[in-house]
């Protein structure tokens, strides 16, 4: 297996660990989640910093002013995502965020020109589609909060995603470079998360407990920050289009994940029907539709050249006297 593809499938199953396990310790644990959030993409920071393999504190990731915008997105994602997961599954939330693959090819449409392939545009109609009827069928007194929140959070996810994919320190080939720079990425997340929280009345003291901390530690080192390294790692290896569309794997990966849950009793209300994974289905299948065109496409170009070599101009061709 190569190393793109290995790098981008631990990717999809930490993300989708992430949120079944975020979501059970948010609803049976009742945890704040601005305060678990924080508690994770500090350690987490922290520890990647750490591991960076620097003795001084590394400066050159915090004094780039991209590395705050995905401080910032990272907020914004991490937030909207987390309001999701209290009403829908991980299964619908992980199918309601693959709109990031449509939305992502038009971005990088606009911003660089790249055309579409043809036979792309059926697979993105698909995954709108299903999408939004995933939105459909929820109540509607949640029906526009989620619709709202899967628009944001895309949004944030594929501005992200082009970001990290040009980022001087996540380009590098050096690992010690690509840790400190995701590390420093979850702290100024972490700092920005304090100071929105502080801004909505600073953190309540109730909250703070043995509890909460010790979750927020363990999700924040074996979760949150390798899921970080790798998603990072992935878009440097394949390009922000390409890891928007492999991760349409993760609502299955959750599927699985929150199905073990269900089975041990982590779980009490699960949301699985059959409705909400044949729509799932639906977006896999879309997003298969784009990585065949896409393939094609490449393939295609590949072969033009050799299909038409360079032909000699007349007039170079010496007459023999």
């Amino acid at each position: 297996m190569s190393a793109p593809i290995l790098v981008t499938i631990t990717a999809t199953l930490l993300w989708a660990a992430l949120s079944v396990v975020s979501r059970i310790l948010l609803l049976d644990l009742a945890l704040d989640p601005w305060l678990f959030t924080f508690i994770q993409l500090t350690v987490g920071g922290a520890v990647l910093l750490a591991m960076g393999g620097r003795k001084t504190l590394p400066l050159a990731s915090f004094k780039r002013p991209f590395t705050w915008i995905l401080g910032l997105l990272r907020v914004l994602s991490a937030a909207l995502y987390t309001a999701m997961l209290v009403w829908v599954s991980v299964l619908e939330a992980g199918s309601m965020g693959t709109i990031t693959v449509p939305l992502v090819a038009a971005a990088i449409w606009m911003v660089q020109g790249q055309r579409l392939a043809r036979l792309e545009w059926p697979g993105h109609l698909i995954i709108t589609a299903a999408a939004f009827l995933l939105v459909l069928r929820l109540d509607s007194p949640i029906r526009e909060e989620v619709a709202i929140l899967m628009i944001l959070n895309a949004a944030c996810v594929v501005a992200m995603g082009i970001v990290a994919e040009r980022h001087p320190d996540n380009v590098s080939s050096e690992p010690g470079v690509r840790l400190r720079f995701t590390g420093s990425v979850l702290l100024i997340t972490a700092a920005l998360f304090l100071i929105s929280k502080l801004f909505q009345g600073g953190l309540s003291q109730e909250n703070w407990n043995m509890q909460m901390l010790i979750a927020g530690v363990a999700v924040g080192i074996f979760l949150r920050a390798p899921s970080m390294v790798f998603a990072f790692w992935s878009i440097k290896l394949i390009g922000a289009r390409n890891y928007m569309a492999a991760i349409s794997l993760l609502p299955f990966a959750g599927l699985a994940f929150e199905q073990l849950a269900t089975a041990g009793g982590l779980i009490k209300e699960p949301r699985f029907d059959v409705e909400s994974l044949v729509l799932s289905l639906a977006v896999l299948a879309g997003t298969l539709l784009v990585f065949l065109a896409r393939l094609r496409a490449s393939k295609k170009a590949t072969e033009t050249p050799a299909a038409h070599p360079t032909a000699i101009p007349p007039h170079s061709v010496q007459k023999n006297s």
